[in-house]
């Protein structure tokens, strides 16, 4: 093997590498909530406090499908309470990935539920 085909292999497993490495790195991280009925108002709204969330990652919702459910509603709908015309999830392990910038926001519709706290809201950055 010549000093030239020795460096172009040197050259192919390092890009190689590299290229093995991405789809790890553009996976994002999963946050995992765990979403009961809130001891207060506050608690999810506290949940979340300080962490950054970037394009990739996802959370899951975790909770008994018997009791409750996540809905991904807009800002009005989540000040409010109100989930109508919005996706209802009931598989006890929900996952939504956060996929471009902006705020998200989720909210339990069982009633009494998010008047209670059950709700939250996210930057995605």
């Amino acid at each position: 093997m010549s000093r030239l085909q020795g460096m172009l292999l040197v050259v192919v497993v390092a890009l190689l590498a590299a290229l093995v490495q991405l789809p790890a790195a553009a996976a994002g991280t999963r946050y995992t909530v765990s979403w009961n009925y809130p001891y207060s108002r506050t608690s999810f709204a506290n949940w979340n406090k300080g962490t950054s969330y970037v394009v990739g990652d996802s959370i899951q919702f975790v909770y008994n499908a018997e009791a409750h459910n996540v809905v991904r509603v807009n800002k009005q709908q989540y000040d409010f309470c109100n989930s109508a015309g919005a996706v209802t999830h009931t598989d006890g392990a929900t996952v939504f990935n956060l996929g471009r910038p902006g705020r998200y926001f989720f909210m339990c519709s069982i009633p009494g539920h998010c008047e209670a706290g059950m709700k939250l809201a996210l930057q995605v950055i």
